[in-house]
């Protein structure tokens, strides 16, 4: 296997070929059809020791997430691993790696958060990151505007492309206008599009990354 190949992020058990360090992909479908899960398993699957992980959890708390992230087949190392969770009841965690901000709303907070978060990981000798951003539908919901959270994207994805991780941030396309789905799409390499058919199969299919399955595929 060329060096190359041992570099690209692979997502096995998903029809998604392998993609190139520095990737950031957008997954975009309703809740019920699994959107979430896919995002965590394209980041579990074939997680390496010298890698780590950045959640922010603007949806759930931090405990929940890292649950499902397990549930997914995730098995990082808890010293690799890092969670913002936004506005949880239960305030402050004491674990060093799980940071806590007032409100999905908080930007500013949630960005300051993951810069420590990130470079503490390769302070400690993480030498990629692995990003998951659950979800971007509720950081506009919360947002007045859509250009604090155009911007936000921005730098989390720069930060990925420039260190060579991943990143997969999911969106729920039926509860934005195109328009806003549009300006969220530029920031992002390629994208995932997640659905569950009237038989109950789950489907994906990816666009806007080379060499890459055409159309709907089952998994």
């Amino acid at each position: 296997m060329s060096q190359d190949a041992q570099q690209r992020y692979q997502f096995e058990e998903l029809p998604i070929e392998s993609v190139r360090p520095g990737t950031n992909l957008l997954v975009a479908g309703p809740p019920f059809a699994g959107t979430k899960a896919v995002a965590l398993r394209m980041l579990a699957a074939g997680e390496l020791a010298d890698e780590g992980l950045v959640l922010v959890a603007a949806d759930d708390t931090a405990e929940t997430m890292l649950e499902d992230y397990t549930a997914v087949g995730g098995t990082f190392d808890r010293g690799r691993m890092a969670v913002i969770e936004c506005g949880s009841p239960g305030g402050d965690s004491d674990d060093e790696n799980v940071r806590t901000v007032r409100s999905p709303s908080d930007l500013t907070g949630i960005g300051i958060e993951f810069s420590s978060l990130y470079e503490g990981l390769y302070t400690e000798g993480v030498e990629r990151v692995r990003i998951g951003l659950f979800s971007i539908s509720t950081l506009l919901m919360y947002a007045d505007e859509l250009q604090p959270v155009y911007r936000f994207l921005h730098t989390i994805t720069g930060r990925v492309r420039s260190a060579e991780g991943l990143a997969t941030c999911v969106i729920d396309p039926t509860a934005q206008d195109e328009q806003t789905i549009s300006s969220v799409e530029q920031t992002f390499d390629g994208r995932v599009d997640v659905r569950q058919t009237d038989d109950g199969d789950h489907q994906l299919r990816v666009r806007g990354l080379p060499d890459q399955p055409d159309g709907w595929r089952t998994f």
